[in-house]
């Protein structure tokens, strides 16, 4: 999980060479702008003490100018001539003024500011004599959705920094960093001004100006402003101090005040109450009355153990603060590679426009410190009241915002939509001359940062012939040894932010074997390849192909299949026909490369295969962002398999491959069949009610994760001159419950006439294997095909994983991610009444956990089962 992800689009074009005319016209701008006379006030920013102060902000008063020091606490800002007044502010130090003369050079002003005297209130706590930081909390939840919606409209210019410094790779990746040109101890850095325009309640439009970067030729990525807001009550997984939850996961402490242009800031400490992973624990400083965020302080660790640190300052717009600086800092150390990132923003320019309904905050009355004025606030229920109680605040804001929706929903707006996010990259962002990022950047670089765009130029100039002629090799043409690796072409010029308009891929059979999956009892060796290709005609058409081939060795036989699609908008067809071997389980219970291992070295035979020759047309039709359905029509050919080789490499005398004919009591273990026809027609549908959507630069997204599903599918087949039918619903939703989560999936479904054969069977996701897919409805101790039926069944899994349980009582192992989980699964159909009950843990080595459950089957104990959770 990575809860604050800047996007990153990498440029993977060849190297171009500038036309003579552009180059010329580029040297001729340079001339001119470095004879520009240029001015403004420049300076080192400390402590009284002389400690250097990095990343401070600078505001130029009465303005929407600003800018902040570089990591050596240097700054720059160009201003015309004429007197101004420079506010300097720095998290937990006092906010200065000077009053400035610019005249027609760059002047030096360094500033050294005064570290925060804090002071204690006297705070009326009530007879509960709890700490004030709570009271004050209450009041900032209450308004925090307020504070969210105040701003109708903002635009603003952005300077966006993002470097990383390499300082340990593992041996097995010291050759692909040479490769791309990447040097260890070396400081990379991206810079981005971007122009950024906001709209409630959640349009953003973003335009990247100019990129320039030290990162190797061909690697150029734009990176986008981050819009972190602690007045959301998720950031990510991560619960906010401001969110109604933050009471059950944080403990708050009231640390005193201090005065910052003539407001009272009150500083209050955050700490988990139980340390873990994804939990916030540093300062939050809240301004009194109007419980605006003034800045933060904060440091949490993630699923990884990357720890990251954020800062985040505040400075006042047409009334309302906004952010003005974000620094986020990550120091990794996974599986042997270290390194440690920062990312850093600045804000200037604002263009502010407020809501007045949500921006004249009633005051907040506290209703387990003033009893009796919420008392008579509850009794009076004015229409537009000067004071209110947090319940009157939520249902005020609850109100205006349904008066919202309204208003939106007559206009003709989608208010589903979640996010309506566009980025775009001006044509000239990469090309615009150092000149500019002179006047635009106003951060200067430090010596580190200087150095890291020095070191990589001599590198790059270096490698420049090698570097070329690597573009020109990675051009998409055939070599040998693709025959054997396989490859992806790539053809066709890529825009900004999209992807390459054509794309072949070849999986070498050889490079296949390596994934595990060439033997098992059936086929005996088996050779698979696939040749796939795509063009995409636009952002929401395209078309794609498909050929694969599969040729067992024991059988002497090829088969494969060749498929044909076409996607425009929210519809989708598919043509697809040819002959292969399937699992008789449709979702394929036991992996083939589990499977190869157990057939070579345990003498298990536990994949069961039949032949199908098959001709295909589907189709799926999204309609809305809540509801797809979709049909199939299928002719069928199906043929009945045997073993063909007898051992595996380790012979085993007292154990043999089982029959490929699955055990089923249903039918009496006598699950052959002879070779058919059949023709089946399948309808499925899938439905969210509460589901969301996001648009992101045009296309549309449906955010599945925030409502339950519905499901049901309809089954009609013909085989052998008899029909038989299937109807099946289910539901799944996964819930937040304290700081725990539980997910649950339910299916029911019956035959309403039976089919002939075994394939036609419902076939539930078993195991016999010590190794275990996590995946929620997955049995874990269940025969893979022992209790197929065709008569009527009912499927429930439930999981509730715990934040905080047995072995996560231990500090070091929640913090090294260590998850603890309860599961139920249970299976009825007439045939058997199976039940597993079950105590899990995963994070190990972020992939591997364990699983013990017990065993019942129609009331009676059958025993433990040990498994090996991996996602692997």
């Amino acid at each position: 999980m990575q809860p604050f992800r800047c996007f990153l689009h990498i440029d993977e074009r060849p190297l171009n060479r500038f036309p003579v005319k552009k180059l010329l016209f580029l040297i001729f701008t340079c001339f001119l702008f470095s004879h520009a006379r240029a001015q403004g006030i420049r300076g080192t920013i400390t402590s009284k003490s002389g400690e250097i102060l990095p990343y401070a902000s600078i505001q130029v008063k009465g303005t929407s100018t600003g800018t902040m020091s570089n990591g050596e606490g240097k700054y720059e800002i160009a201003l015309k001539p004429g007197a101004y007044e420079l506010q300097f502010q720095y998290l937990n130090h006092q906010t200065e003024t000077r009053k400035v003369e610019v005249s027609a050079d760059w002047q030096n002003l360094n500033v050294a500011l005064q570290e925060i005297a804090i002071k204690l209130a006297e705070v009326r706590i009530g007879k509960s004599k709890e700490d004030p930081a709570y009271t004050i909390m209450r009041k900032a939840i209450a308004t925090a959705r307020f504070h969210q919606l105040e701003v109708d409209t903002w635009s603003a210019r952005t300077y966006v920094k993002g470097n990383f410094r390499i300082e340990k790779v593992p041996f097995l990746f010291e050759d692909a960093l040479k490769k791309a040109n990447l040097q260890v101890g070396t400081t990379y850095i991206l810079e981005s001004i971007n122009d950024l325009n906001f709209r409630q309640p959640n349009q953003v439009t973003e335009k990247v100006v100019s990129i320039r970067s030290n990162l190797p030729p061909g690697s150029n990525p734009a990176i986008n402003f981050a819009r972190l807001s602690f007045y959301n009550p998720m950031l990510g997984e991560i619960v906010s101090p401001l969110s109604p939850k933050a009471f059950g996961m944080y403990r708050f402490e009231y640390l005193g005040f201090f005065n910052d242009r003539g407001l009272v800031v009150n500083k209050i400490k955050v700490t988990p109450r139980s340390k873990g992973l994804n939990v916030l624990d540093g300062t939050l400083n809240l301004i009194e009355g109007s419980w605006s965020i003034h800045s933060l302080d904060f440091n949490f660790q993630d699923e990884t153990g990357t720890q990251y640190g954020i800062r985040q300052l505040f400075s006042p717009f047409e009334g309302v603060w906004m952010p003005v600086q974000l620094e986020t800092t990550a120091k990794i150390n996974i599986l042997g590679a270290k390194g440690e990132t920062r990312y850093i923003t600045s804000v200037r320019n604002y263009q502010v426009k407020l809501n007045p309904r949500y921006h004249q905050i009633p005051e907040v009355v506290d209703e387990k410190i003033d009893k009796e004025i919420a008392a008579t606030l509850r009794k009076a229920n004015t229409p537009a009241p000067t004071q209110a109680t947090r319940k009157q605040l939520r249902k005020m804001v609850n109100q205006l915002e349904k008066e919202d929706r309204k208003e939106r929903k007559k206009a003709g707006e989608d208010v589903t939509v979640t996010r309506n996010w566009s980025f775009e990259i001006d044509t000239l962002a990469r090309k615009r001359p150092s000149t500019f990022w002179e006047g635009e950047r106003q951060v200067p670089l430090t010596n580190l940062e200087t150095q890291g765009y020095q070191r990589a130029d001599s590198l790059y100039k270096a490698n420049e012939v090698k570097i070329r002629k690597d573009s020109i090799r990675n051009l998409p043409r055939f070599k040998f040894m693709q025959l054997l690796t396989g490859h992806t072409y790539r053809y066709g010029q890529r825009k900004e932010l999209e992807w390459y308009p054509r794309v072949l891929t070849f999986e070498s059979p050889v490079f296949d074997l390596t994934k595990g999956e060439f033997f098992n009892a059936v086929e005996g060796y088996v050779l698979k390849t696939r040749l796939s290709y795509v063009e995409r005609l636009s952002k929401v058409k395209s078309w794609n192909a498909s050929l694969a081939g599969r040729y067992s060795f024991a059988r002497q036989r090829l088969n494969g299949g060749l498929s044909l699609g076409y996607t425009v908008e929210n519809t989708s067809v598919r043509l697809s026909g040819g002959r292969n071997v399937f699992q008789f389980n449709p979702a394929d219970p036991i992996p083939e490369s589990l499977n190869t291992f157990y057939t070579l070295f345990q003498e298990r035979n536990y994949m069961k295969l039949y032949e199908k020759s098959y001709l295909t047309l589907a189709g799926t039709q999204k309609l809305g962002n809540r509801l797809s359905v979709s049909a199939a029509l299928s002719w069928q050919e199906r043929n009945a398999l045997t073993n063909n080789v007898s051992r595996g490499w380790v012979d085993r005398p007292d154990v043999a491959f089982t029959s490929n004919d699955p055990e089923n009591r249903a039918l009496a273990n006598q699950t052959a069949f002879p070779r058919h026809q059949a023709t089946v027609l399948t309808m499925d549908f899938s439905y969210r009610p509460l589901a969301k959507a996001a648009i992101m630069n045009g296309r549309r997204y449906t955010l599945s994760n925030r409502s339950p599903e519905l499901t049901g599918a309809y089954r009609h087949g013909w085989t052998g001159g008899q029909s038989f039918n299937q109807i099946e619903l289910g539901i799944r939703d996964e819930l937040s419950i304290l700081r725990n989560s539980f997910s649950y999936a339910v299916q029911a479904g019956a035959f309403l006439n039976k089919p002939l054969y075994f394939t036609d069977y419902r076939h539930f996701n078993g195991n016999e294997i010590i190794f275990q897919n996590p995946g929620l409805n997955n049995f874990r101790n269940l025969p893979f095909y022992r209790f197929s039926t065709a008569n009527r069944y009912l499927e429930a899994h439930g999981l509730y994983e715990f934040r905080k349980f047995l072995l996560t009582q231990i500090t070091p192992l929640r913090l090294y991610g260590i998850k603890e989980s309860l599961q139920v699964h249970f299976l009825n159909t007439k045939e058997v009444n199976h039940i597993e009950i079950g105590y899990g843990f995963g994070g190990i080595l972020k992939v591997f956990g364990a699983e013990v459950l017990g065993t019942f089957q129609n009331g009676q104990y059958k025993g433990l089962a040990f498994r090996v959770r991996t996602n692997l």
